[in-house]
């Protein structure tokens, strides 16, 4: 009778096992019944892509490479996110055929896979390289897979990995502008239109908290919000849009900022009022240590970055803004 505990979960323990390796199995035979989506020709030409195209409806995306570096044709080649990127060409190279569906060009509108409807749900993807131009059209969703065909073809497959990405450009814009780790930045100089300057440091490297050169330590007290919010504006900046700095006639700035780093960088950067939107221009980034990957900045001298009001009002702060009493 005392062995009956030890029994049970002896049993328990083989019924166990018996299912793991049932449902590996089934997923073994699942897995070699199943085939890749792309041929190993088509695998080997997305290392050699050279321009791809989104679609859907009457929306469209192009992104084209260029010395190496893909950009968005429609914002004159400025940079694509690259995780975005690497997430479509992760999925299309993962994707498996779990099933092969009709081949009935009659039922591709019911299966969300046809693209002549200026209303079309359907995902075309067009990918073109030296040797080879093809590309897939995903449509319904069915459990955790989705409906694809390839262009010009009929066959439906039914593959285990769905895509849903923008067909938006602007969605594809790699806007993080600046990245500089806060305690990083060692002084700052802000310089209003009017001659207004505001100077700021740190007491000793690695410190979060700026002061601003000329008040004592009383007034320095409960500020460092306001003190930091001014600078991190500019040094973690996200712009809103970007267009070719040559676009805009642009007036003199109202304001210019400066920022150095405990390793020597100096960022340089300048604010521009243009009927209500406001434009920012980094105007020089030099660093003597371009192997730290802590600081990023984006300085191709091409560039305007459109920044909200929000932002702006975030930047162009006076010593009246950021000294508060309590």
């Amino acid at each position: 009778m005392r062995n009956k505990p030890l029994i049970f979960t002896v049993v328990l323990t083989l019924v166990l096992a018996a299912l793991a390796l049932q449902m590996r199995g089934k997923d073994r035979v699942e897995e070699l019944s199943s085939r890749n989506l792309l041929s190993p020709m088509q695998e080997k030409q997305l290392a050699q892509l050279e321009r791809i195209s989104l679609a859907r409806g009457e929306g469209q995306v192009e992104l084209a490479q260029h010395d190496g570096s893909w950009g968005v044709v429609s914002h004159a080649g400025f940079p694509v996110q690259r995780e975005r990127l690497a997430a479509l060409l992760h999925a299309l190279r993962g994707a498996r055929v779990v099933e092969e569906k009709t081949s009935n060009p009659g039922h591709h509108a019911r299966l969300g896979l046809d693209v002549g409807p200026a209303d079309s749900e359907a995902l075309q993807v067009s990918l073109h390289s030296p040797a080879l131009d093809f590309g897939v059209i995903y449509g319904n969703r069915v459990g955790n897979g989705q409906l694809v065909r390839f262009i010009d073809e009929d066959q439906v497959l039914l593959v285990n990995r769905p895509l849903s990405i923008s067909v938006s450009p602007h969605d594809w814009l790699a806007l993080d502008v600046i990245r500089i780790p806060m305690p990083e930045v060692a002084t700052a100089r802000w310089t209003h239109a009017d001659g207004e300057t505001l100077e700021l440091d740190k007491q000793s490297e690695g410190d979060y908290n700026l002061r601003l050169a000329g008040l004592d330590a009383s007034q320095q007290g409960g500020n460092e919000r306001w003190i930091n919010s001014m600078v991190l504006a500019l040094v973690n900046l996200t712009a809103q849009n970007v267009v070719p700095r040559d676009e805009l006639t642009l007036p003199e700035p109202m304001l210019r900022m400066q920022v150095s780093t405990w390793s020597g960088a100096e960022l340089e950067a300048s604010l521009h009022d243009i009927d209500g939107r406001y434009w920012l221009l980094i105007d020089g980034f030099n660093t003597p240590q371009t192997d730290d990957e802590q600081l990023q900045v984006y300085a191709d001298p091409r560039w305007a970055y459109q920044i909200g009001i929000g932002q702006m009002e975030n930047l162009n702060k006076r010593q009246a803004d950021i000294v508060r009493s309590p």
